[in-house]
């Protein structure tokens, strides 16, 4: 026990060492000022970098102040967590009486800080005795796997420009990928990389195609802090439902959804819902509170909740369901935005499955069969053709033992032969498997030999033979040669006992996989 657990620590040491998080994303330092993927509303200058101190500032004095919100939005490599980092810089007279604060959204997780009027010192905006500047690092370490990340930062400031403002730098996203191979994973342990992304809802307008209100009405997009939302205000109330059906997805046995649902107004105790092919997937019940953000040049109450959500399936086609519920009187609106589908796919030439592995598939595509539990062309294990057979009598007793049969092959090792059944496995490299059966019987004996060989292309060839026992001639030898059709590994039972010898091949024939008789030879009491 004592081992086991040091050997999962050193594994845990050794991932942690492996699995650092990667920078890929900074802005705002050094020589970067790049905005590209930044969207911003209600700045109260056209200018939008300025100087606090020796530092350049996104924003910044005069700059980002009342109503101003920012909002970064990127689509990300596979990865399992995030991190996320800035510097923030609060200028001038925040009134923490008045609950002047700064609201930062990292994706659906909020930090919320309100400030004095005198903190720390004066590098740049108003310099009087009630004016003070401070900056603070803000950052967050998050379980996150969804394709897209927002950050949106604004605040509740009350007044103009020139006496409170804000301004961003030092601007980092960290994340920790996904094993190589991988579109899709939660962590950097578990396999994934059967998981193919299928599709993306809501980045752009041809994304809302078939997407329906209660049946009737084309779901139509609405715009919340620079970001495109499915539904919201005020396209879709309370207590509607939107729908729409995928089709022709490929072969696969589980289904992965991500999405991130936008509340506006004041929800409480109320009701989401997921269904998945009319399965109620997720039943989230909403209590939460609401913030204010522009949406559209309107400021609106706005609660965000990332989702996510699997099951098993496996069919070519998907309904998918999503509705509110609530017994409020309160008009509110709701929304979906950066939707991704993933499906579990199965295996190569594989129909239908239970899992990603070669040998839990339960059908393959046409023309192929499962075989020893993997999918395989149907013509790839033919049976094998007879190059040689003899048949000859001899004085010499093999065994005092009347009932003894001998087998012997080069292929096969006597010490791994037991009565009953033996499972026997060539490589395709073996090209011939000879065989020599001796048999030794008595008076009122008989040896009853039946030789099956099958030959596709419609030739097919069967050779009976019976021999009845001698006095003079107690020994019975057979001798043959088998041939393969192909290299290609082959696969026998072998059934031994005193008095019979059975040799089947595992074969395809018509599409299934086959017991097929190749050579038996049986002593027989008259």
């Amino acid at each position: 026990m004592f081992m086991l657990s040091l050997l999962f620590l050193l594994r845990i040491v050794y991932l942690n060492a492996e699995n650092q998080f990667e920078i890929i994303y900074t802005t705002f330092s050094e020589d970067n000022f790049n905005i590209e993927g930044w969207h911003f509303e209600n700045n109260h200058s056209p200018t939008l970098f300025s100087k606090c101190g020796n530092e350049t500032l996104f924003g910044g004095f005069s700059i980002f102040s009342q109503n101003t919100s920012i909002t970064y939005n990127s689509s990300l490599p596979p990865h399992y967590q995030i991190y996320a980092s800035f510097l923030f810089w609060k200028i001038d007279s925040w009134n923490k009486e008045e609950k002047e604060c700064v609201l930062i959204y990292f994706d659906d997780k909020l930090k919320k800080e309100c400030f004095s009027v005198e903190q720390d010192y004066q590098l740049c905006g108003t310099f009087s005795e009630a004016d003070f500047d401070k900056k603070v690092i803000y950052d967050i370490q998050m379980i996150h796997s969804s394709k897209n990340i927002f950050i949106i930062i604004t605040s509740n400031l009350n007044q103009g420009a020139e006496n409170e403002s804000w301004g961003i730098n030092n601007f980092k996203i960290e994340i920790l990928k996904c094993p190589k191979g991988c579109v899709y994973c939660q962590d950097d342990i578990m396999l994934c990389d059967f998981w193919i992304h299928v599709k993306s809802f809501w980045q752009t307008p041809s994304e809302f195609d078939g997407w329906k209100i209660d049946d009737t009405k084309t779901l139509s997009p609405s715009v919340c802090a620079g970001l495109n939302i499915a539904g919201g205000y005020p396209n879709l109330k309370v207590n509607q439902t939107i729908e729409n059906t995928i089709f022709n997805l490929s072969s696969h046995f589980n289904v992965q959804v991500e999405f991130k649902l936008w509340l506006f107004g004041i929800w409480m105790d109320d009701q989401f819902i997921l269904k998945l092919d009319d399965y109620e997937l997720l039943n989230e019940h909403i209590n939460q509170s609401a913030h204010l953000i522009n949406c559209g040049k309107i400021q609106q109450n706005v609660t965000l909740i990332n989702l996510r959500a699997q099951m098993n399936h496996s069919q070519s086609s998907m309904k998918i369901t999503f509705k509110t519920q609530s017994n409020s009187t309160l008009i509110k609106y709701w929304g979906i935005n950066a939707f991704d589908l993933y499906i579990g796919k199965c295996s190569i030439n594989c129909e239908q499955c239970y899992g990603p592995g070669y040998n839990e598939c339960t059908a393959c595509i046409q023309d192929w069969v499962i075989f020893k539990g993997e999918c395989i062309y149907y013509n790839k294990i033919p049976p094998l053709t007879c190059n040689h057979i003899s048949i000859v009598q001899q004085l010499q007793n093999i065994s005092n033992n009347i009932h003894q049969i001998q087998l012997k092959s080069d292929q096969i090792g006597q010490e791994t032969l037991k009565l009953g059944e033996n499972e026997i496995e060539f490589d395709l490299n073996m090209s011939i498997f000879n065989l020599e059966i001796q048999a030794q019987c008595q008076k009122n004996f008989y040896i009853y030999n039946s030789i099956q060989i099958y030959i596709r292309c419609y030739n097919q060839q069967e050779y009976i033979f019976t021999y009845s026992c001698q006095e003079n001639l107690p020994t019975i030898i057979l001798k043959t040669n088998l041939l393969q059709k192909f290299e290609q590994t082959k696969q026998f039972i072998l059934n031994l006992n005193q008095t019979s010898v059975e040799l089947y091949q595992l074969v395809i024939m018509e599409y299934q996989q086959t017991q097929l008789l190749i050579l038996s030879l049986n002593l027989i009491w008259i």
